[in-house]
């Protein structure tokens, strides 16, 4: 059982919740968390990791419904039931990296940057980040990335260069990812998304969150929730 180290409010909704006793992650990849014993909700929420390290996991998380908001309730040593990681992560692709998040999209990122300076220390990390009003964990980006450009209450992918020999990773809304395609589909960009479906179970068994893809309907708890853009054309 995890045990809740800090749960605290770092912007307007938004939560970072520092686990101990926690499985370890790699980005991309979630959690279902849920709080012991509750029967409302019953179900855990995914959760993806912002950071990972030993026996310790951080999470950014934003208050949506019950189950979000029962989590920005729970104090400093409070147990936290913890299922995973689950799904499959984002690929370490050698060379320079171009990192896109929207809103809390940017959550499943910190880890990625952080695992790409680690595999390949001399590479260009590039990150930029777009949000609707108030920014948030920057200066967690700024610790592992080359530069990081904040965007507020524009398009954030209208200042990103697709033209770049780079491995190119995005997380956000529907909007952002269908324009974080379009331009790599343009320039023929590697670029690799993350989807956000409701998950009741985290392991594939419900079918609750499929995705058409290329190559059929595809869980994203199971398959995902990273894609080659190209392969989820149809979903973003």
């Amino acid at each position: 059982m995890a045990v809740i180290v800090q749960n605290t409010e770092i912007a307007g909704g938004i939560y970072r919740m520092w686990l101990a006793h926690a499985p370890q992650g790699n980005a991309g990849q979630f959690i279902m968390l849920r709080i012991p014993g509750a029967l409302d909700p019953f179900l855990g929420r995914p959760i993806s990791l912002f950071d990972s390290a030993g026996d310790e996991l951080t999470l950014l998380y934003q208050v949506k419904g019950r189950g979000t908001a029962a989590f920005a309730g729970l104090p400093a040593g409070a147990p936290a039931e913890v299922q995973g990681p689950y799904g499959n992560g984002f690929p370490l692709v050698p060379g320079d990296a171009v990192v896109i998040g929207g809103g809390i999209g940017a959550a499943p990122l910190h880890l990625l940057v952080k695992q790409l300076r680690a595999a390949e220390p001399n590479r260009r990390v590039e990150v930029h980040l777009g949000f609707r009003g108030e920014a948030y964990a920057i200066e967690a980006f700024r610790a592992y990335a080359d530069s990081v450009r904040v965007d507020i209450g524009g398009v954030v992918t209208d200042g990103v260069d697709f033209a770049q020999t780079a491995a190119y990773y995005a997380c956000g809304p529907s909007p952002m990812l269908r324009a974080a395609a379009k331009a790599a589909g343009e320039t023929g960009a590697r670029l690799y998304v993350s989807l956000e479906k409701h998950m009741a179970c985290g392991v594939g068994a419900c079918l609750g969150c499929t995705c058409q893809t290329a190559n059929g309907r595809k869980r994203v708890c199971r398959d995902g929730p990273v894609f080659d853009f190209r392969e989820v054309a149809d979903e973003r």
